[in-house]
């Protein structure tokens, strides 16, 4: 996916990579919205019509979500009369979409407002194709690279020599590539290098087989020894590049819900 557009995006298999179903992570989501005043662009008439809002309150305890009326009266009726909604709005070039059955009038601090229930599923959907995270050092990503080649296809096998591995960090991963820790002195990665048949050890997600095609190489740590590998995927798997935006989806909601706390 490239870039995205202030339109609904259709229903689509792909985007079930995007959609969040955690109750927490929606409404910490929504309460984002409220809390930047971000304008909210609401969908009626199987999307032929629209009006620009604001999110004035999120109230999980009663099941609702509080929008502002539009000025425009007539747009005001259509709107509660409508039979479904769809609400699009941005947070730093990310896409937030869910949908609404109805929309019913209510009062919020003594002003007309409308309210939806709190949608059990939104689409977060990036502008860019690679959403690119980096990986915690607590916890961190591995990843085995073959080092030892051999020309016997039988050689992991027992007969012949055993292939090898050097046991390398994530510095940072997306569903495109990701950028490596590596030592000269233990394993040389030049660009243009394709390496096949390497080992990704995500938690909490499992181990995925990946093939890398080295894109550059840069320095890495004051000492100068360390080297950044940045690196693509080549021909991932549908069931390998799901695996690697379910982690990225993790570690992105994780760094989000830190960043709240400590700002809290």
């Amino acid at each position: 996916m490239g870039q995205t557009n202030p339109f609904p995006e259709p229903d689509a298999p792909e985007l079930e990579l995007f959609t969040v179903y955690a109750r927490a992570e929606i409404i910490g989501l929504l309460r984002q919205l409220r809390e930047r005043g971000v304008l909210t662009t609401a969908y009626y008439d199987r999307n032929s019509r629209f009006a620009v809002t604001t999110l004035l309150a999120v109230n999980p305890e009663f099941e609702e979500v509080i929008f502002d009326v539009p000025a425009d009266e007539r747009a005001q009726r259509h709107l509660l009369a409508a039979e479904d909604l769809v609400f699009v709005a941005f947070i730093e070039h990310i896409k937030l979409q869910f949908r609404a059955r109805k929309a019913a009038a209510t009062l919020h601090d003594g002003a007309p407002a409308f309210r939806v229930r709190v949608p059990a599923e939104l689409l977060r959907l990036q502008r860019r194709e690679f959403f690119r995270v980096r990986t915690p050092i607590s916890r961190p990503a591995l990843c085995l690279v073959p080092c030892t080649e051999s020309d016997d296809p039988a050689a992991e096998g027992g007969h012949g020599e055993p292939r090898t591995y050097e046991k390398l960090t994530l510095l940072d991963i997306s569903v495109g590539g990701l950028a490596l820790l590596t030592y000269p002195h233990k394993l040389t990665l030049p660009p243009g290098k394709t390496i096949e048949g390497c080992y990704l050890d995500l938690p909490g997600i499992g181990q995925v087989t990946v093939s890398l095609a080295v894109k550059h190489v840069d320095s890495a740590g004051r000492d100068g020894r360390a080297r950044s590998v940045g690196c693509e995927f080549v021909a991932s798997a549908p069931q390998a590049r799901m695996m690697l935006q379910r982690y990225v989806n993790k570690l992105d909601a994780e760094q989000r819900k830190t960043a709240v706390c400590g700002v809290r």
